[in-house]
Parts: C-alpha cells; structure tokens; sequence
C-alpha cells in the first residue's frame, strides 16, 4: 500500500484526509492495506497539512476520503462501503449475503462502542471542553459546578466498556465461528481489533487499564482478546501495530 504523494504522470488516487493517530481512520488504513488500495495521505492544518477541516469536509469532521469518481466521504462508514464495493474479492469483504449482514451488524455494534466509550474516554484523556453530550467529562466540580451531577462519569464509561463487550462476548459464543461474520475474517473483525487494541496499547487508556486491576479490562471476555488477536497476526495488520504504542489516544 502506498501512502505518500503521487508521482507526476501516475494515475489519480484516492485522497484519504486524518489525523496523524489511532482513531476510526486506523480500521480504514489498515483494510486499505489488505486490499491494495493506493491512496494519498493528506494532512489537516495543525498537523503539518493545510486541510482546514471545519470548512472542507463534508460534515466538518475526519476521516474524509476524497475519491478518484470526484465525490467525497465523510463518514467513516461510507469510506469502508466504498473500499468494499471496489474490491468486491479483496480479503476482508464478505462473501455471501449472511455475511454480509453479519460483518455490518458487528462493525455498528464497534461504531457504538466507538462513540459512546473510546471518543468520550478520548475527551477525558485529552481534557476537551467544548458542550454538549460530552459535558461529563470534566471530573473535577470545583472547576465547572455545573458538571457537578457527572463527577462518577470515568466509572459511568468503565462500566459502559464491560457492558459492551460483555455483550460482544456473548455473540461471538452464540455464533461459534472463528470470527463474527463466520469462519472467514471480515472487515468487521478488522474494527473489533482496533477496538480493543486502542484500549489494550495506546498511552493514554493506561489509567483506564489499572483501574481495571490484574484481570484487565478484557475480563470475563476471552473469544474477544482471541478473535483481536487473530486479527492482529495477518501479514498487513501486524506491520501496523505499532502505531497503537506510539499513540497517545
């Protein structure tokens, strides 16, 4: 896969716009990766680039994927659809229709968890205050009382983390395949994997680890940490891994 500027006479490619980080961009750079997909790497002004998102992308936020066809993405499950639908025979795109429907069931299930524990406890980590529903994040009363109601909020996203995965835990077994679309890795596979790598290596999910004693924050859900780890073997996905040791979020 290459992620660098085109060459002067090459065939157009794709743009792919993110940050330098872990985040829902790191699913698509790595099944890019799986299924030879050349795209340029374009980086958002404050991150050694001049792409002012709040004004270019589509929903004013990243991952956007400015495509070859002249029409861009904004939406991270958009960008996989569009990876899917052009490498209908790549690795990770499921095969039948069963699959289908299973690896799109699993990979909005990690959505969820995406938005409602890995982005909030991504807030905390890094002290974001901008309104709305992440206002809980501040812990600390005495320097903004209006959050006072909020003040157990790490414990609400610690208990909400073995919720979800608690549930993971029990589709996987109900299912009884190597991986949760079936016997063959999917892209939805790839998103449990950066899941639960995110929280198992970046930097700042350490705190988060420790609270969660010896056991981890994977207990009691072990077809999870098997099925990450499966996913963490294959070839390309390997090569990767260490930007989630690099990265602080």
């Amino acid at each position: 896969m290459g992620a660098g500027a085109s060459v002067e006479g090459d065939a157009p490619k794709p743009k792919f716009i993110y940050l330098p980080v872990v985040g829902r961009g790191e699913q698509i750079r790595l099944l890019a990766a799986e299924h030879g997909i050349d795209y340029e790497t374009v980086l958002p002004a404050g991150f050694g680039g001049e792409y002012n998102w709040a004004e270019q992308a589509p929903h004013g936020t990243l991952p956007v994927l400015e495509t070859t066809e002249g029409f861009a993405l904004g939406d991270s499950a958009a960008i996989v659809d569009y990876i899917l639908e052009k490498t209908p025979d790549g690795p990770l795109t499921p095969k039948d229709t069963k699959a289908r429907c299973l690896a799109k069931d699993a990979w909005n299930f990690c959505n969820d968890y995406y938005s409602f524990f890995l982005s909030p406890m991504h807030d905390v980590i890094m002290n974001h205050a901008e309104p709305h529903w992440r206002q809980g994040r501040n812990t600390d009363p005495r320097a903004n009382p209006e959050h006072e109601k909020h003040a157990d909020f790490l414990s609400e996203l610690k208990t909400l983390h073995s919720q979800r995965m608690g549930r993971l835990q029990k589709k996987l077994a109900a299912a009884g395949t190597a991986f949760c679309a079936g016997d063959e890795c999917t892209y939805a596979d790839l998103f449990i994997y950066t899941c639960v790598t995110t929280v198992q290596k970046c930097g700042g999910f350490a705190a988060f680890r420790e609270s969660c004693g010896e056991e981890g924050p994977f207990a009691g859900c072990p077809m999870v940490l098997e099925l990450a780890a499966k996913v963490g073997e294959r070839e390309k996905v390997a090569a990767a891994a260490g930007i989630f040791d690099q990265a602080p979020v």
